[in-house]
């Protein structure tokens, strides 16, 4: 587990950012029926916050875990791990959110798609539910981060790395008989 603390951490660290911006975003008035519809677009504001935690982490795991060398497939992995544990966290967020911070919010998002859309209050409920957030939310989170981590692991890859050649000859080792003699 130690090998992967540092993705951990950062993966907590955007996992709270997330809870703060909850928060946030509902003390703003955004969870109330006149300005829910931007909640989306909020909801995309945070997402490009969350390239900052992806960019702090791998950047920290190429300091202190690679000792600043890092090839473009381990920083993708690093990062793939903090998305992936970031989207295992993405339910408690929902949770806390749908729950605790706004227990009405589907109501009134689906009292404003029917009023302000020419959606039914069927469709509506049908449509905003806690089962769809969570499933687009996880795949939204899995999907927006495999591409950010993509591009953030070309960027902080170590360019120009030289592959350490080991000589294996036998003339390596007369050589140094050589030095011995003379």
């Amino acid at each position: 587990m130690r090998n992967f603390s540092i993705e951990f951490k950062w993966a907590s660290l955007a996992t709270l950012a997330a809870l703060v911006w909850m928060f946030i975003v509902k003390s703003l008035g955004f969870h109330e029926l006149e300005k829910i519809r931007y909640e989306v677009g909020l909801q995309l504001l945070f997402n490009l916050g969350l390239v900052v935690f992806y960019w702090l982490g791998i950047r920290q795991k190429k300091k202190e875990f690679y000792n600043g060398v890092i090839s473009w497939q381990r920083a993708f992995l690093s990062g793939l791990i903090i998305c992936i544990m970031i989207t295992f966290f993405f339910p408690l967020i929902q949770y806390i959110t749908f729950n605790q911070v706004t227990p009405n919010f589907m109501d009134i998002l689906q009292e404003a798609m029917a009023t302000q859309t020419k959606m039914s209050l069927e469709d509506a409920q049908n449509y905003a539910t806690f089962d769809i957030f969570l499933r687009n939310g996880i795949t939204n989170n899995l999907s927006f981060g495999v591409v950010i981590v993509a591009i953030i692991s070309y960027f902080i890859q170590t360019k120009n790395m030289a592959v350490p050649v080991v000589d294996t000859t036998s003339k390596g080792k007369q050589n140094k008989n050589n030095k011995r003699k003379k």
